[in-house]
């Protein structure tokens, strides 16, 4: 039998799903308990998204650190600031800071 070739668009579209797929199962796992598991599902999905250039949509919801998936408030600390969001992870320690939005957004030009 021959071997089935697959396009990069096609390639790219089965990882996005396997991506998708793998943080479902991490947030699962997570949820129950079971957070070596769902680091595993983390940085398997990381893995296939680096190999096939797959969007990070997930960037939140995990430590870049340690892969620990983030069920608030068992693993991970939040906090506001001044125009930024703080996430601390309370297994590794590794603060994580993302801007929450410009105040310019939004309004019209006088």
């Amino acid at each position: 039998m021959a071997r089935r070739y697959l396009s990069k668009k096609q390639a790219r579209g089965l990882a996005e799903q396997q991506v998708g797929r793998l943080f479902e199962l991490a947030e699962i796992e997570a949820r129950s308990g079971k957070d070596e598991r769902a680091r595993r599902y983390v940085s398997l999905a990381l893995r296939v998204s680096e190999r096939y250039r797959a969007p990070a949509r997930h960037k939140r919801t995990y430590c870049p650190s340690c892969h620990a998936f983030f069920v608030p408030p068992r693993n991970v600390r939040v906090r506001t600031g001044k125009r930024r969001l703080s996430l601390t992870c309370l297994r590794c320690g590794h603060i994580q800071r993302l801007p929450i939005g410009d105040d310019r957004e939004g309004q019209a030009d006088d």
